[in-house]
């Protein structure tokens, strides 16, 4: 008998049911790709459609926060600037939040999507505290930032003027000699520090007071001690205290103005001591740029 019919007879058939197994494997692979690959086609459709510019778009807003002085139309021309916005799943909302964020009065922008079409926005501005240098203003915080003029109104605020970068330090100038003047009776109104860090005050009765550079708070104590004198000298003479300089080691020297001022003279003498402001702050401004260069 040959080698082959021997290997016949000793291979024993394969049960039916293997066979069957095998067959039930491959169509249950095969089943399993087409389903992965439905999900992947149909997956590919909706992004596709939700990318589509003309489904879905982001048409609305809704913006919260205290505002005094943000408008919905500031906040709509600033996305607007960016072009046409995007859809629901394409718009990055970090890049509105940083325009928004460039409107000089807007402390902080929050910005999501709302399904389906809607922009969540929260804004926080500064709050101003005191005008800084006549064209900006200052928060708590010492951070200065612009408003459009029309929409501050007429509040009454502290005026600061120093060189730029000195908001803070102004700033805590003006809380530190507020605070020792009112223990006097006065109301400080106006802080201008010089590029030389010399400082000169403004009370609301226009009074105006030269500190120089050094002890400050001696020097206001001591004009606190001399008014009462000098308001008795002034009642006796028919004359008003104009400005009061006490950069000396003690006394001081005063300067006197008629007691009875039509308004024009009143004018006149607010516009000289404006004058004198604006000197300091353009010599401050020249002394800036001299470092620069």
């Amino acid at each position: 008998m040959s080698q082959a019919a021997l290997n016949t007879r000793g291979r024993e058939p394969e049960p039916k049911g293997t066979r069957r197994s095998n067959g039930g494997q491959l169509a249950g692979v095969i089943f399993l790709l087409m389903v992965i690959g439905t999900i992947v086609w149909g997956s590919w459709m909706v992004v596709g459609w939700m990318k589509d510019a003309s489904r879905l778009p982001l048409s609305r807003m809704a913006v919260t926060g205290e505002r005094q002085y943000t408008t919905n139309d500031d906040i709509r021309q600033a996305i607007l600037s960016l072009g046409s916005p995007g859809t629901f799943m394409t718009q990055d909302v970090n890049v509105i939040q940083q325009q928004i964020e460039r409107l000089s009065w807007i402390k902080q922008a929050r910005v999501r999507k709302q399904w389906p079409d809607e922009l969540k926005i929260h804004l926080v501005e500064y709050v101003p505290v005191a005008r800084w240098n006549d064209q900006l203003m200052v928060d708590a915080e010492g951070n200065s930032f612009s408003v459009p003029a029309e929409r501050v109104g007429n509040r009454k605020m502290p005026l600061l003027y120093g060189p730029e970068g000195s908001e803070t330090e102004v700033l805590e100038g003006y809380r530190i000699m507020s605070q020792t003047l009112a223990a006097g009776k006065f109301t400080l109104k106006t802080v201008a520090m010089s590029a030389r860090h010399s400082w000169q005050l403004g009370l609301d009765d226009d009074t105006r007071l030269e500190l120089g550079r050094d002890d400050r708070a001696k020097r206001l104590q001591r004009f606190i001690e001399l008014y009462p004198l000098l308001q008795r000298q002034a009642q006796n003479e028919n004359k008003r205290i104009s400005h009061v300089d006490l950069r000396y080691d003690s006394g001081a020297a005063i300067g006197w103005a008629p007691a009875l001022l039509d308004q024009q003279h009143v004018d006149r003498q607010r516009v000289g001591q404006q004058q004198d402001i604006d000197q300091q702050q353009n010599s401050n401004q020249k002394q800036t740029q001299a470092k620069q260069q």
